[in-house]
């Protein structure tokens, strides 16, 4: 007999067959793709289906979706959301209102999508393409995802470096530790990671303190200045520093304009201070140039319609990816030998890269953000409770889980499956006391940190969601916590972002009641309308950590002697095979580390983690790399070294209606003659543009001011900005209703008769 189920696929293949025909009289002719490019696959079948599905929360509403492992499934969907585009009951399409929150009648897993951002973008643009808006379809063409070409959503872009970045930069570019990139505005954080370049926004705040940690950068690097030059002080070995040093501090040789440039800063301040004292606002201006600041990933226009990164950007691309840091001089000598841009060249020095303990750091930052450990430090305890729970062992904690992720990945099978299945660990001899492992044998050697490898034989805990790290990072100060442990494999596991909690909602459990479990505490979400339809996708997968405590210790009985109820289930994962019940963490796991949905996951997290994006508009490439991660037996490292032999590592796409051009090794403020005088500015110096990069979304120029009188002035430029401004150099800049005046500084602010001087600034349109 025919299932309901069956049926819906059987009507799928039958819609499929006349789609197109559909299409073609009402609506786009991709509409189907952009379906499944857009809204279903980064969205629909991993956060929405949790609820609408035949069995799930959302049953009797319109959207029942098919889940992704049916047959067909595309296709119907695809029509069930379309009846949703065209319904204007309450003046705007249905599709968009729901999840935005919009509805009169609202929506029950709350406001999902903020209007602006480009998942509302993305609904609205499929709305107005099946209601045949005008222009929708050439405004919104899909580019087809086809393997071995570059990524549709692989954009043209500069990404500014992170705090990580940032610090471990100045140190291998000064020779010097660096904490200043802790003391900068911290990043927005984006599904766990700090690295996303849309998401980076530059005030005032941060252009201040970059300022100020450059100044006090460049005063720190020349009290060792024999670390970067060898040659007698003098005019020629500025020469010299400002080309060996630029090159390193861009990341690409300085072209003539920048060395005249920085060579004429030099002179202006050595004449009057001396030669140290030129070499360090040399110092201090460059770690101000945007050239340091960004990294470029413009390219190379090619006559196939691509733009190619320079060696020199794939330099910096592989370094940032492994080290978190500068190119080292063996990278650089590739990229001046023209012969780092073929997949070959390219892995061999992805491998070099992964295997030095260089790419520890890297380690340590990912499954730091990925596992959300950041909350270790400032997780609230009961301090009569746990008075053991010191912070020596937050921090031996977090020493645990980041030494076993290394030890998986470079020095064990390197397989995803590992992760949740060994029954070993590496602790302090604190840490071992601390969860009562007494008796347990542990490695004869400790490692530097006091580290030994210790086997868990039949001591409760196995595998990474056993470390205290994360157990004591997601729980209450008394407890455990259901929820937050739920969520975390929820949205990190399986990557399904939850909604928060509807405002205006009373989120407070009951007291704690010891005559009662935590169990029965946390299960009044179910009870409760309100809650229980994102609670009964966190809390069910929670309740199998029931028998670690707040702090992560194992506790199997309550201390009625009655054993821990630690039952729990997955349920409306992505895919039907990941669902079930479970007894205990080390089920739990096991039946993570065989779930292709997690090893989707994982790679997509690796992506967005790689190349500093959301993942959600890059469906084609998380494709490519989740089958990649698949063929090779799920190993990690070769995962590593597959994120650089995909198209999207070396190509970018031009922005629509941009004309192709530009690059020039991919920096901007290349520096260079030309320029155009700009007749709208105002002050008292004549101001002459000298536009560097543009890549649609942005663009970066450089601004040459000269003072046309005969006295001396402290020179001021006041001009039209187009866009919002994101980053300025060698100036001070102050909008002001449509207008930005731009004033010098210390070293560049005063202009004798006929001088000039330069600054700059990008924005993004």
């Amino acid at each position: 007999m025919l299932t309901s189920r069956h049926l819906a696929a059987l009507g799928a293949l039958v819609l499929s067959a006349s789609l197109s025909a559909c299409t073609k009289q009402d609506g786009c002719p991709d509409d189907l793709e952009f379906f499944r490019t857009k809204l279903w696959e980064p969205v629909l079948s991993t956060q929405c289906i949790a609820c609408h599905k035949s069995d799930g929360l959302a049953a009797g509403t319109r959207l029942v979706l098919l889940p992704p492992n049916e047959e067909g499934a595309v296709e119907a969907n695809f029509m069930t959301v379309r009846g949703l585009a065209r319904d204007m009951s309450a003046g705007a399409p249905l599709l968009v209102m729901k999840p935005a929150g919009t509805h009169p009648k609202g929506h029950g897993g709350g406001t999902l999508v903020a209007q602006g951002t480009n998942r509302y973008t993305d609904l609205q643009a499929f709305a107005d393409r099946i209601n045949g808006v005008a222009g929708a379809c050439e405004a919104t063409a899909v580019v087809a995802c086809t393997p071995g070409q570059v990524d549709p959503a692989a954009r043209r872009r500069l990404r500014m470096l992170t705090r990580f970045e940032y610090d471990n930069t100045l140190r291998d570019l000064l020779y010097l530790s660096s904490d200043w990139g802790k003391s900068l505005p911290a990043e927005e954080v984006v599904h766990g990671f700090d690295n996303n370049s849309d998401a980076r926004a530059v005030g005032t705040l941060l252009t201040d303190k970059l300022l100020s940690t450059a100044e006090q950068a460049a005063e720190a690097a020349v009290v060792n200045l024999s670390q970067h030059v060898t040659c007698e002080p003098g005019e020629a070995c500025a020469q010299q520093f400002i080309q060996k040093f630029g090159e390193r501090a861009f990341r690409r040789p300085l072209t003539d304009g920048e060395r005249t440039r920085y060579q004429s800063l030099y002179t202006s301040v050595a004449s009057e201070d001396g030669y140290t004292e030129g070499i360090e606002a040399v110092i201090a201006a460059m770690l101000q140039s945007p050239n340091f600041l960004y990294r470029s990933e413009l390219g190379e226009y090619n006559s196939s319609g691509k733009y190619v990164l320079t060696d020199y950007e794939v330099a910096s691309e592989l370094s940032y990816l492994y080290w978190g840091s500068m190119p080292d001089e063996a990278l650089l000598a590739k990229a001046r030998a023209g012969t780092l841009h073929t997949p070959e060249q390219i892995s061999a020095e992805a491998r070099r890269m992964l295997a030095s303990p260089r790419s520890r750091p890297m380690l340590d930052h990912f499954v730091s953000q990925w596992l959300d450990l950041g909350k270790l430090d400032q997780a609230q305890k009961d301090a009569v409770a746990f008075e053991s729970f010191t912070s020596d062992i937050r921090a031996a904690m977090k020493n645990e889980t980041t030494e076993f992720f290394d030890h998986v990945v470079r020095s064990s099978t390197g397989r995803l499956p590992e992760l949740f299945s060994a029954d070993y660990t590496f602790a302090t001899d604190a840490l071992v006391s601390f969860y009562g492992l007494a008796g347990q044998v542990g490695s004869s050697t400790a490692n530097t940190s006091g580290m030994r490898m210790w086997n868990l034989s039949g001591t409760g805990r196995k595998g990474i969601l056993t470390h205290g790290s994360i157990l004591a990072s997601h729980a209450t100060p008394q407890t455990s916590s259901p929820v937050l442990r739920g969520k975390l494999v929820r949205e990190r596991m399986l990557c399904q972002p939850l909604p928060p909690p509807p405002p205006g909602l009373n989120v407070q459990l009951s007291p704690v009641d010891p005559d009662s479990t935590n169990r029965q505490r946390f299960q009044e979400h179910s009870t409760n309308a309100a809650c229980a339809s994102c609670h009964k996708l966190m809390d069910p997968i929670g309740f199998g950590f029931e028998q670690f405590d707040s702090v992560g210790r194992y506790r199997p009985a309550q201390a009625d002697g009655q054993p821990v109820d630690a039952t729990g289930a997955v349920w409306s994962a992505p895919t039907p095979g990941t669902d079930g019940t479970f007894t205990g963490v080390e089920e739990l796991q096991s039946k993570l580390g065989a779930s292709a949905d997690v090893a989707s996951c994982f790679s997509m997290q690796w992506l967005r983690f790689a190349y500093g994006s959301s993942g959600d508009d890059e469906s084609c490439v998380a494709r490519q790399l989740t089958e990649r991660f698949r063929e090779g037996g799920q190993s990690i490292p070769e995962l590593l070294v597959t994120l650089t032999q995909l198209p999207r590592f070396t190509e970018r796409l031009g922005d629509p209606g941009t004309k192709p051009g530009g690059g020039g090794g991919g920096t901007p403020g290349n520096g260079g003659g030309g320029g155009t005088t700009d007749p709208a500015a105002s002050g008292n110096v004549k101001v002459t543009m000298l536009p560097q990069d543009d890549w649609g979304s942005g663009y970066c120029t450089n601004v040459k001011v000269t003072n046309p009188g005969t006295d001396t002035i402290t020179w001021r430029a006041t001009m039209s900005v187009g866009g919002n401004l994101t980053h300025v150099w060698n100036a001070t800049a102050t909008p002001s209703g449509g207008q930005t005046t731009f004033v010098g500084q210390d070293w560049n602010g005063q202009l004798g008769p006929g001088g000039s001087t330069s600054f700059g600034y990008c924005a993004t349109r």
